[in-house]
């Protein structure tokens, strides 16, 4: 099975996942991209998408809430987990990182901003897929689209390999939801949300247990 096919099988597996165990999270991801957004894309890049990363966004234009502003006016008092706010919040940050699949238009911004800060390219030669919704967007995953590898980015920090490619890093997603494990590439285990229907990964540490999430167990 040549690499696109693994993305979009592994993929699959991990939506079904979400839309029976954090349907929140399922909820939030957005409509297909279009072949002229992902031109787009391409063009305010200056980089051209690997087959394996156009067929992911040929599935979905990543989640809505990678800016949380999106989801409106963070309230002042909120009345605890159950916050229409928070619980999306908290539901955003669901890809086997611990950040949100960017959508093409924060993927464009983060390109020529905070991924070309941290990296010191010009032009940066590799294309930020997922960033944190809770960090402002200051860290994430890059592709690099001419090996296909996956590497970390973050502000004020050297971007470092993570060891894998995008159909390894969601297949082992997938086999970690299953098995209730961290994951082997980043070590970040999988937690449900507070309110139940959210899913995002930690390092494990008691500490969020006590603030009521919960890891996610075979």
């Amino acid at each position: 099975m040549d690499r696109q096919a693994r993305v979009e099988t592994a993929w699959r597996r991990y939506e079904e996942w979400l839309s029976r165990h954090a349907p929140l999270s399922y909820g939030l991801l957005r409509d297909p991209a279009t072949p002229e957004q992902l031109e787009r894309a391409e063009r305010a890049t200056g980089v051209v998408m690997p087959p394996e990363l156009r067929a992911l966004y040929l599935i979905h234009d990543g989640v809505r809430g990678a800016d949380l502003e999106e989801f409106g006016e963070q309230p002042f008092s909120p009345d605890g987990e159950g916050d229409p706010w928070h619980r999306k919040a908290n539901a955003v940050d669901f890809m086997p990182n611990g950040q949100a699949w960017l959508p093409l238009d924060h993927l464009i911004d983060a390109h020529g901003g905070p991924l070309a800060d941290a990296t010191g390219l010009d032009p940066v030669p590799c294309l930020p897929v997922t960033a944190s919704a809770r960090y402002t967007m200051m860290e994430g995953l890059y592709l690099d689209p001419a090996t296909g590898a996956l590497g970390t980015w973050a502000d004020a920090q050297e971007p470092a390999p993570v060891g894998a490619d995008l159909a390894d890093w969601l297949e082992e997603g997938v086999a970690a939801l299953a098995e209730g494990r961290p994951d082997r590439f980043l070590g970040m285990r999988p937690y449900l949300s507070p309110s139940g229907d959210g899913l995002t990964w930690f390092d494990p540490d008691p500490m969020y247990e006590q603030d009521g999430w919960r890891p996610v167990t075979r």
